[in-house]
């Protein structure tokens, strides 16, 4: 078994990718339902009204999906980080790959499977709208997944980094009502927050 094949066993346990895949579907189908809500007569996103309703409705299931996600930070590199296991994983691949591998398994499988299933969902209801919400949600996703990688890999306290990621996603909330982000910027911090993320992982002791 490879080490990709590894650490989704290791991550996911033996369906637990199918479960995530699940809840994904859920919270996809939660978004048309949502906007149904508030615009009953119209499957289409044109107003500005409308757009904000659907932005924010994108922000709290992409805030939903980060809480879900960190089961695999730091429950998940933490915990690896913290009992030692991450010096097998060291041992098979250098710290680049397993880095890379860690990376595609925690945050990136969970954000193309939540894009994907979306898409799908809005083809079957004819959910009409831009495709510029997906790195709106992109934006925001992968900022908070990657402040909750740097703040595991530095802690290596799998608890310790959970609560501290909780409260900053609870202050992005608080911000993100406040219309202080825009995902331009969010885009651009997510770079440079990664390259962080990476250097820390490749100094980090273990």
């Amino acid at each position: 078994m490879g080490l990709v094949g590894l650490l989704i066993k290791h991550r996911y346990g033996v369906y637990g990718l199918l479960t995530y895949l699940d809840l994904e579907f859920a919270l996809s189908i939660g978004i048309v339902l949502s906007y149904n809500i508030f615009f009953p007569a119209t499957r289409n996103v044109i107003l500005p009204r409308q757009q904000f309703v659907f932005n924010l409705t994108i922000t709290l299931v992409s805030i939903i999906l980060v809480v879900l996600v960190l089961r695999n930070i730091p429950f998940g590199i933490g915990q690896d980080f913290y009992d030692g296991t991450i010096i097998t994983f060291l041992q098979m691949k250098g710290r680049k790959k397993v880095f890379f591998y860690s990376y595609v398994v925690d945050v990136i499988l969970p954000g193309i499977f939540f894009i994907f299933s979306s898409l799908i969902i809005f083809y079957l209801a004819s959910f009409n709208t831009n495709l510029v919400w997906i790195l709106e949600f992109l934006s925001s996703y992968l900022f908070l997944c990657n402040i909750s990688y740097i703040i595991t890999i530095l802690t290596k306290r799998p608890f310790r980094a959970f609560f501290l990621s909780v409260v900053i996603i609870l202050l992005f909330l608080g911000l993100e009502f406040m219309g202080i982000f825009n995902y331009p910027v969010l885009l651009l911090s997510d770079i440079i927050l990664l390259a962080i993320s990476y250097y820390s992982f490749k100094g980090a002791s273990v």
